[in-house]
């Protein structure tokens, strides 16, 4: 998909796109954090059909949801390519050995295991490191043998 970025003085930056059937959009990024999702007509691609205006706060949700739901399609897709990978979700129960400490702490040794995300309070944070604390109410995304994962399930569900 090519993106089209132009700076619209007064206004913000605009990055401008086509979907693969055709739809033109654009996000339109306010110096105040306000984003517009501008749909286009597609007769006329000056002229907006629709626009949803975000705060801050709304867009890094959104934000949020789709990098969420782009990583999981990629890596049912990963997992699918790579025989003997297994990549699962584990909620993080209250107590579990692994609720409240880092994730260097939790006991893994030896897990052939990568921490690849956490789900908490409806954020994903991807990539998080070593020293990101896991508690209760959190999901970790693993990948890793089915050993490893199970190992995991035991640790912090």
């Amino acid at each position: 998909m090519h993106v089209e970025k132009r700076t619209l003085p007064g206004i913000g930056v605009c990055q401008r796109f086509t979907t693969a059937s055709g739809q033109q959009a654009g996000l339109i990024a306010h110096p105040n954090g306000r984003r517009d999702l501008v749909i286009y007509h597609p007769n006329d691609p000056d002229t907006a059909l629709y626009t949803l205006s975000l705060g801050r706060t709304e867009a890094q949700v959104l934000s949020g949801l789709l990098e969420a739901v782009v990583t999981v399609e990629h890596l049912v897709d990963l997992e699918r390519q790579v025989p003997g990978l297994a990549v699962v979700r584990i909620a993080v129960a209250l107590g579990a050995p692994g609720d409240g400490r880092a994730w260097r702490d939790v006991d893994l040794a030896g897990q052939a295991l990568s921490l690849l995300a956490v789900i908490r309070n409806g954020e994903t944070i991807t990539a998080p490191g070593d020293d990101f604390v896991v508690i209760a109410g959190d999901e970790v995304v693993v990948a890793g043998s089915e050993a490893a994962v199970t190992a995991a399930a035991r640790a912090i569900g």
